[in-house]
């Protein structure tokens, strides 16, 4: 009976180890690879950082220079069909989501529904500064 009380003890002490490292290394994976990456607020480094990363793509491909330009040209021509899509689509998805916001707040009471609209002020400033810093960048030279 003891034998059995103390294989549990350790069989639940493993667990909670297991899941203690487990989230360690996930927060330590976020924390580098993930939120790490914005922690670059020059626009240059941005750039060159990027154009770092591109070249070494191409050199682990082993492309030529010409096939290194028409890619850079392909590369070009998609982020701007990319743009124009969400040029087009934009109104689209926004009306989507002030329309479910309406919906929502109809649900809400009073104290509810401010803060509601306070945490959305915050989501919608942040995508809005994280958008203005990524035309910033774009408009910085970040070219393949």
């Amino acid at each position: 009976m003891i034998v059995n009380y103390l294989k549990a003890k350790v069989l639940v002490f493993g667990v909670f180890f297991i899941g203690i490292t487990t989230g360690v290394l996930i927060a330590n994976f976020y924390t580098t690879r993930v939120a790490g990456a914005p922690d670059i607020v020059n626009p240059q480094e941005r750039a060159q950082r990027a154009q770092k990363d591109i070249n070494k793509f191409y050199d682990y491909v082993g492309l030529t220079a010409e096939q290194r330009e028409e890619v850079h040209k392909i590369g070009e021509d998609t982020r701007r069909q990319l743009r124009e899509f969400r040029e087009e689509t934009q109104p689209r998805l926004q009306a989507i989501q002030i329309g479910g916001r309406a919906k929502i707040r109809m649900l809400l009471n009073d104290e509810q529904r401010k803060k509601y609209d306070e945490f959305h002020r915050k989501k919608d400033q942040q995508i809005k500064d994280r958008n203005q810093n990524f035309k910033n960048d774009r408009g910085a030279g970040s070219s393949q």
